[in-house]
């Protein structure tokens, strides 16, 4: 598989919202930085933050643009989610270095106060 291959099933997985699927594509020792959150290193601290992070009641990534150079993959999308009934629509830009078969590096910069202002209120209040 190509790059962009690699890059456009991981989103495949995302929509199946197949979370073991979705790691299965990630390097035993991927960098994942969402951008502005502090960075992740290690397929196993990226398994747990998507664990802690979800359950998504359905997911779909919107991808609109995608191009590559070499081994580094740019995508431009809407992740759209569905937290505990109330959806959420994030435009973002995304970077995915593959090595190996495998993403390597992930990074999305978004507007991380448009995501908090989407958040369903927690149990909590």
């Amino acid at each position: 598989m190509s790059p962009v291959d690699i890059v456009r099933a991981f989103i495949d997985a995302w929509n199946a919202n197949d979370m073991e699927r979705v790691v299965s594509f990630l390097h035993e020792d991927v960098f994942y930085h969402n951008v502005p959150v502090e960075p992740l290193r290690g397929k196993a601290a990226v398994a747990r933050y998507l664990q802690d992070a979800g359950p998504w009641d359905s997911v779909d990534w919107q991808l609109l643009a995608i191009a590559a150079t070499g081994s580094t993959v740019l995508t431009e999308r809407i992740d759209a989610f569905v937290v505990r009934g109330q959806p959420i629509s994030l435009p973002l830009m995304g970077a995915f270095e593959i090595e190996d078969g495998k993403i390597k590096a992930w990074r999305d910069y978004f507007d991380m106060q448009m995501y908090v202002r989407q958040m369903p209120p927690t149990a909590q209040g």
